[in-house]
């Protein structure tokens, strides 16, 4: 986290020191501030009768408690101021759509400038209490609307900047006050209601009143001083440096804002210049509408003319086409027909010259078939004849040999 820096806070020990070191010149002062505080406070309670509470003035300091939590308190509203630029830069930053940087611009102008306007307020727990409402209501704010009313796609890094500021208001509420007081100014903040708008506009409210009221409804009588006059000075011009501060940049910022708002209206013009070309493109095509049916007129009659002129010459062309067809089929018929006479010519003579070449080789092989047959026969009738007669002799001389033999004898 950045160093927090606290300017005018060194005129509350600078100024207590001269205050101590410097007698007569703070006595001249204490005079003055005698006269025109009570005056102050006489026009207060005339002007809101039930303000029933007191204001000490004089010699009687700041308690350290509000000391200390006047500190915390403005220490709190720069780290917040400085929480919410650095995230509304970083969405103006990375989106390209113009109304989200402007609403990012406005947030934090319009935040650090309630910002600054609770937590510089001169009773130490009223700026306490108003810094913590206005971050509650910022927090519930951006949960209430839509993406769409807010940053886009970049809601959610808003959201949750504002849900931290919530809580470490709260956070700080806790460390300053007794149990009892933080318990009250929880529900206070609770239950005290916001304005419903349609947009996420940041306003902080002046709550010294309700708050009084509200304290004394729970039984409780308050009574705040305002401290030496060395406190008083030191607190304005902690207030005004604080406020002079957030003017300045709430004016560079404003000026970031028109310079968006200028590209937009720049914009604006050229689309206006373009529309305004378009309407006269437009004018002189009526103009060449209203002329068109004669224009159409003496188009159509040339049109015809060509069409009719095209459509003899596509006609020419066809029957042209088709002649030189027919002549090429006719010479392609007697082409086919001269070679179909003169193929079949071709194989009828080789029809013929193998005839007459088989009948010539019928003679020959009439008498090898002859010679075939004759041979076969003689095989068939002369094999069996000559088998018997190779067997006979074969059975014969078995049987002569048998009869010879010693066993034949008997």
């Amino acid at each position: 986290m950045p160093a927090t820096r606290f300017p005018g806070f060194g005129g509350i020990r600078s100024g207590q020191a001269e205050g101590e070191a410097a007698g007569k010149q703070r006595l001249k002062m204490e005079k003055i501030v005698r006269v025109i505080a009570p005056l102050a406070a006489a026009l207060l309670m005339t002007g809101c009768s039930l303000l029933k509470f007191s204001i000490d003035t004089g010699e009687t300091p700041l308690p350290p408690e509000e000391l200390n939590m006047r500190m915390m308190t403005r220490g709190f509203y720069y780290d917040m101021a400085d929480r919410v630029a650095r995230a509304a830069d970083s969405i103006a930053s990375a989106s390209p759509d113009a109304p989200v940087q402007m609403r990012a611009i406005r947030w934090k102008i319009e935040a650090t400038r309630a910002g600054v306007t609770a937590a510089m307020q001169r009773i130490p727990e009223v700026a306490l209490l108003d810094t913590w409402l206005l971050c509650r209501r910022m927090d519930g704010a951006f949960g209430r609307l839509p993406d769409s009313v807010l940053f886009g796609p970049f809601t959610p890094f808003a959201r949750e900047t504002a849900d931290e500021l919530d809580r470490r208001a709260g956070a700080l509420a806790r460390s300053l006050l007794t149990p009892e007081r933080f318990a009250l100014m929880e529900r206070f903040v609770d239950e005290r209601p916001a304005a419903e708008s349609a947009d996420a506009r940041i306003r902080s409210d002046n709550t010294t009143l309700a708050w009084v009221e509200y304290l004394r409804a729970n039984g409780i009588e308050v009574q705040y001083a305002v401290g030496t006059i060395a406190e008083v000075t030191a607190d304005m011009g902690d207030r005004f440096g604080s406020q002079s501060e957030q003017l300045i940049s709430s004016i560079g910022w404003s000026k970031d804002l028109l310079e968006i708002q200028f590209r937009q209206d720049s914009i604006r013009d050229r689309l206006a210049a373009q529309l305004d070309s378009l309407e006269s493109d437009f004018r002189r095509m009526v103009g060449v509408m209203e002329g068109l049916p004669e224009l159409t007129d003496g188009v159509m009659a040339g049109f015809n003319e060509r069409v009719a002129e095209l459509i003899g010459t596509m006609n020419a062309g066809i029957d042209n086409a088709f002649s030189d067809l027919d002549r090429q089929r006719m010479e392609v018929q007697r082409y086919v027909s001269a070679e179909r006479e003169a193929l079949i010519g071709q194989a009828q003579q080789a029809v013929d010259a193998a005839v007459q070449g088989a009948l010539d080789r019928v003679p020959g092989l009439v008498g090898r078939l002859l010679f075939y047959v004759v041979l076969f026969a003689l095989v068939m009738l002369g094999l069996p004849f000559v088998l018997g007669f190779w067997l006979g002799r074969w059975r014969e001389r078995a049987r002569r040999r048998r009869e010879t033999s010693p066993g034949g004898d008997r």
